[in-house]
């Protein structure tokens, strides 16, 4: 009366032998990833704190750097850059390289006339990579 049933039996060793793979496979991807450092090449995104005013009255846009994170710098791009007023009070090096606390007022006489609208753009700079940190549109006519 006491007979075991060959295939009830076979059953807990297949299912033994199938866990004990997959932890196998899992411990190998495991150890692999950690011996050639797999996830070491992923860049971090570059972060700065920037802060862009906007005044109406008198017209000026404030750029002041509060942080740089992970940032070398940070350079002030956008439709200022693009049109400085030739031999005015900025140049396109006083939007460049700017660290913490550092300040850049750009006024409504710092541009052309296609200046006086657009979008600055801060840029957080590290060795060859960039992020936009923060942008602001603004209008002056």
């Amino acid at each position: 009366m006491n007979k075991i049933n060959s295939r009830d039996r076979a059953v807990s060793p297949i299912v033994g032998v199938i866990l004990v793979v997959a932890i196998t496979v899992i411990l190998s991807a495991v150890v692999a990833g950690i011996v050639f450092d797999v996830g070491d090449n992923i860049d971090e995104e570059v972060q700065a704190g920037v802060t862009i005013t906007v005044e109406h009255d008198p017209q000026f846009i404030d750029v002041q750097v509060t942080t740089l994170g992970n940032a070398d710098h940070v350079n002030v791009t956008g439709d200022p850059y693009d049109h400085l007023e030739a031999g005015g009070s900025l140049e396109q090096d006083d939007l460049r390289e700017l660290g913490v606390g550092d300040t850049v007022r750009i006024g409504e006489s710092d541009l052309e006339s296609d200046g006086q609208s657009g979008t600055v753009v801060a840029v957080a700079v590290a060795d060859d990579r960039e992020t936009l940190a923060t942008s602001q549109d603004y209008d002056f006519n």
